[in-house]
């Protein structure tokens, strides 16, 4: 009767602390789920507030190159750099033939979660791209309307690409000016790329575009130095 009775306080007193461990995490999740949506909420009005100051910026910069265009009118060679200076710097749109790139994730199921990375693009696989696109003889690149100047990062946060620190959503659309389609065929990042699409399902499509349109720069150029090179003088980009 004794071993019964302590047998039966040891599982009260059991039942018991997992009631009150249960309902201690139970209030922690109620804790924790106002926070979370406070900090959502936070995350999308800063978004909101970042769209709005790089809009602001945009119509600046454009304000910024008509005055300077203005002034520089009454001397054809300084109007001619100056022009030249921005489409190197990367702060004013540009449009001309060139090539899009797609890039897509694969629909196919991950077996293991180790699986998943080999089915995804990765912000290496668009830096490759982007490399053999400037080797191939682009003047202005672009993902997903997001210019890349001498400055951008792209960089991976957690399962999301960011350019110029903006998160991207898939498919990756790379626009390049005045790159050639054969050259880029050749690199071995699109060689990589079609075998990936066999091996993995990973989506690659190239296309030749008579007109290819790449918006202006629009975050902060911050360097420390920096030195003119030389463009042709008919480059295939024009500004907008």
């Amino acid at each position: 009767m004794r071993i019964r009775a302590s047998l039966a306080a040891v599982l009260a007193v059991f039942g018991f602390l997992t009631l009150v461990a249960a309902n201690g995490v139970k209030q922690a999740r109620r804790g924790a789920e106002p926070r979370r949506t406070g900090l959502v909420r936070l995350i999308r009005e800063r978004q909101a507030e970042v769209d709005e100051l790089g809009t602001t910026l945009v119509k600046l910069r454009h304000d910024l190159l008509n005055a300077r265009h203005r002034l520089s009118a009454q001397s054809e060679d300084d109007a001619r750099r100056a022009r030249r200076d921005e489409m190197q710097a990367g702060t004013v749109g540009m449009a001309g033939r060139g090539l899009e790139v797609v890039l897509s994730n694969s629909h196919r199921e991950a077996k293991e979660a180790a699986d998943q990375g080999v089915l995804s693009v990765q912000d290496i696989d668009l830096q490759l791209v982007v490399n053999a696109l400037w080797s191939a003889g682009a003047e202005a690149v672009a993902v997903n309307g997001q210019r890349l100047v001498a400055t951008s990062p792209i960089r991976a946060a957690g399962e999301t690409i960011t350019v110029n620190f903006r998160p991207l959503v898939p498919p990756y659309t790379v626009s390049a000016i005045g790159a050639h389609r054969k050259a880029f065929e050749r690199s071995e990042a699109a060689r990589r790329f079609k075998r990936w699409v066999s091996d993995y399902g990973l989506g690659f499509k190239v296309g030749q575009r008579s007109r290819v349109e790449v918006p202006g720069y629009v975050g902060a150029l911050q360097l420390s130095a920096a030195q003119t090179a030389e463009l042709p003088e008919t480059p295939s980009g024009e500004t907008d």
